[in-house]
């Protein structure tokens, strides 16, 4: 059977970027971009949440910010009645009571075990309010955006290796991951991640190819030459595959077996492969960043409130939900002390909706809410809700944490690195989000 470099690609179903340094060299400090052997999991909430929806005021402790809410949002506040049991207060600012939207019961669980923690007003001052140009943003961790790199990739670089240590799923490598050292793999399933043979049996090679593969990728080049480096990438991308192939994503008794959407999914296939890990150390994947978007959360209009079947609510009750399963899975496999998981978004969104009635939805705005899930995660509120008396000229509301305050907090609590030579114009202000 023809085999074409598109063929191949397309069988493979995955990007690798790969570093062109030598291996032997970068071995004795392979642990130090981990904190050792420490995982860390970045959610992107993809379109801008809505943070005051996610996290909402209860009463005026402090401040009018129940009156103020009610009268900004008419037809998108969610009532009080709707509130019962979900304070998650108070707000560690003005003394308002706070509560989680009353979809995540599931999340408000892991919050009540001490596994959640809540960074509210996060953001950048003067941020850009278009998705590309935030996004680059909170992709590189730097106001003046992507420049090749993301702010795992730098972290990553302190310590690269050529064997990938990351994997961005949906398709693609996520700019959050951008190093012009470090391995990292992007893809859409475990189970479409293969090298090509015949699809319908007549003329199965893949036992005679895979050595000529590896062979030819395997050929002695000149350091530090592009040739070197699509050689690395090759062989890389064929070990990985037999790596990935031995992974099981399903049948194995995960929480989100038969979740049937795609962010559960992802989720199911990091377990999967953290559980391979645990079950097989000699053949250990060696990942340790995982990064998966899950989207539509752009809700110009047709938001909705409390129906967990459409709009907002619907993508908060997944979020809750899957995010709970992947945090029961760890604790079944007994590693969740060894996971962190953070999720973001590119901005929230503004104080007053847009529109009235069934339309209504809110425009982008500045700050949002940021969570902070796991067993090693300092629980609780870290951060209050932006004053709503005070919002900006745009409507949003202000900014309270900057946002490389929280990666910071990760770098140097959790992966045990240093925030000040991977964030760009740091030092910063990391808060006590872990144990």
């Amino acid at each position: 059977m023809k085999l074409t470099r598109r063929t191949f690609l397309k069988s493979a179903s995955a990007t690798a970027v790969l570093a062109s340094t030598h291996v032997l060299s970068l071995a004795s400090r392979a642990s130090a971009a981990t904190g050792g052997g420490r995982i860390l999991v970045l959610i992107d909430l993809a379109g801008g949440n809505d943070g005051l929806n996610t996290v909402i005021p209860l009463n005026n402790v402090g401040a009018a910010q129940r009156s103020l809410y009610d009268t900004m949002r008419p037809d998108l506040g969610i009532p009080l009645s709707a509130l019962s049991g979900m304070e998650v207060g108070p707000d560690p600012d003005l003394g308002t009571g706070l509560a989680m939207h009353p979809v995540m019961t599931d999340m408000k669980t892991l919050y009540d075990e001490g596994k959640v923690a809540i960074v509210n007003g996060a953001g950048l001052d003067n941020s850009s309010l278009s998705h590309f140009r935030a996004e680059k943003v909170w992709f590189a961790g730097d106001p003046q955006g992507l420049n090749g790199t993301g702010w795992m990739g730098r972290q990553m670089d302190t310590a690269p290796t050529l064997s990938p240590r990351a994997i961005s799923f949906n398709s693609e490598v996520n700019p959050t991951f951008l190093s012009p050292q470090s391995s990292v793999l992007g893809l859409g399933s475990l189970d479409n991640f293969d090298l090509p043979d015949d699809p319908d049996g007549s003329y199965r090679d893949l036992s005679n190819r895979l050595p000529v593969w590896q062979a030819m990728y395997g050929d002695a080049r000149p350091p530090g030459s592009l040739v070197e480096r699509v050689g690395q990438s090759g062989g890389t991308l064929v070990q990985m595959t037999q790596t990935l192939d031995q992974v099981e994503t399903s049948g194995w008794g995960s929480n989100n077996d038969g979740v049937n959407f795609s962010f559960a999914r992802n989720l199911r296939q990091v377990a999967s492969i953290l559980r391979h890990d645990v079950l097989n150390p000699g053949s250990a994947s060696g990942l340790c960043f995982f990064h998966v978007t899950t989207g539509g959360f752009d809700t110009h209009s047709q938001q909705g409130t409390t129906d967990p079947g459409r709009g907002h609510p619907r993508l908060l009750d997944r979020l809750s939900r899957a995010l709970s399963n992947f945090q029961r899975d760890l604790e079944g496999l007994g590693i969740d002390a060894d996971v962190a998981t953070m999720v973001y978004s590119e901005f929230g969104r503004r104080g007053y909706q847009n529109d009235a009635g069934q339309s209504a939805g809110t425009d982008h705005g500045r700050s949002g809410t940021m969570f902070l899930m796991g067993t090693p995660v300092a629980g609780g509120v870290h951060s209050g809700l932006p004053d709503l008396a005070n919002l900006d000229g745009s409507g949003s509301l202000e900014v309270k944490v900057d946002f490389r305050d929280v990666y910071a907090s990760v770098i140097d609590q959790w992966l045990g690195g240093d925030h000040t030579s991977v964030l760009p114009g740091a030092p910063f202000t990391p808060l006590p989000l872990f144990v």
